[in-house]
């Protein structure tokens, strides 16, 4: 370290003295501003995969997606999350206040017109037992209830009522359940060929997502209720509940985030962003983001400032410069140059 009676020691503390003065005097907005149009200026010549390579952006992917989410800090954040969307905003809102009617068409049109894989997805769900069990249930529920309905409604009128319950019990007579309920009878023959029941539900599906109608339902659900108030987290559970439920999906990203699935998807995600911007100067991407050079200066005058300004109170800006300047004024270099 210089002696304090040197001609070093004087220089480091007139640098350390004037750079305060850049970084904390009333001239900091010139200064952000200045250095913000040094780093577009550079980065207009300066390509990306010349600053940055894709082995190295997948290794820092890899080791956020195998870190983060255990971590202590996403599990306060996960919490926090749920503490705030259980408390929810301080006014209410409505869906078409989030949700644009526009947007709403144009999704439902692309889903409604994706049949063809809602197709192939319902045709491999019969491949699973009890999956096919449970659609059988189902329409012989259905059916089931459209028979007791159809009862009521003939009872309502003389003479009907005991034929419909007639062709009923006949129909379960033929059946060879006599002594079975109707859903009975219908349950168990369903049973018995369970995916003939599962694809013919699926082609009830099916042609109803087919159904120009369908895309007038959905629109008519969004209209219903798009000027209805967002029910509150807190009017349909409890506080518990909504941490609970966080947590499962912590845990769902705390062990798929490291599978090698994840990690490949990752990195051929780096891989096609490099091939989309590698090539072109680090400006480009902020143009594409549609970040200008006025937004840069006023978000880093709004937040640098007052970091600066902490520091410098605390006394660790001062610190920082002197430890980074002080060899410099103490090397042999600067002692011949002073010499000389």
């Amino acid at each position: 370290m210089p002696s304090d009676d040197t001609t070093a020691r004087r220089l480091l503390d007139a640098q350390v003295s004037w750079l305060l003065g850049r970084l904390t005097g009333p001239g900091l907005a010139d200064v952000i501003a200045e250095d913000v149009d040094d780093l577009l200026s550079a980065g207009r010549g300066l390509r990306l995969d010349d600053l940055l390579a894709p082995d190295d952006v997948k290794a820092v992917a890899r080791l956020l997606l195998e870190k983060v989410p255990p971590s202590t800090a996403a599990s306060t954040l996960v919490a926090m999350a749920a503490d705030v969307a259980f408390d929810g905003p301080a006014e209410d809102f409505t869906l078409a206040d989030v949700v644009d009617r526009e947007h709403v068409e144009s999704l439902a049109d692309e889903v409604l017109g994706m049949t063809d894989l809602a197709e192939r997805f319902l045709d491999q769900l019969t491949e699973s037992p009890l999956v096919a069990t449970l659609a059988s249930r189902f329409v012989g529920r259905v059916v089931n209830d459209v028979v007791q309905m159809n009862q009521a409604v003939a009872d309502k009128i003389p003479g009907v009522g005991s034929l419909v319950s007639f062709g009923t019990s006949a129909a379960g007579k033929v059946l060879g359940a006599a002594d079975k309920s109707l859903q009975q009878v219908l349950g168990d023959t369903a049973g018995k060929s369970a995916v003939f029941a599962m694809k013919r539900l699926n082609r009830i599906v099916v042609e109803t997502l087919r159904d120009p109608t369908t895309r007038d339902a959905v629109l008519e659900v969004f209209d219903l209720y798009a000027d209805q108030p967002v029910v509150r987290l807190d009017r349909v559970g409890s506080r518990e509940d909504v941490h609970r439920i966080a947590g499962l999906l912590q845990d769902l990203v705390i062990a798929g985030a490291p599978t090698e699935p994840v990690l490949t998807l990752v990195d051929a995600l780096v891989d096609g962003f490099f091939a989309s911007y590698g090539e072109h100067p680090v400006t480009a991407l902020l143009d594409d983001l549609g970040t200008t050079r006025d937004d840069l200066v006023e978000h880093a005058q709004a937040m640098v400032p007052g970091i600066l300004f902490a520091a410098r109170e605390s006394g660790d800006l001062e610190r920082l410069l002197r430890s980074r300047l002080e060899p410099f004024f103490d090397s042999p270099e600067v002692a011949e140059i002073l010499g000389g």
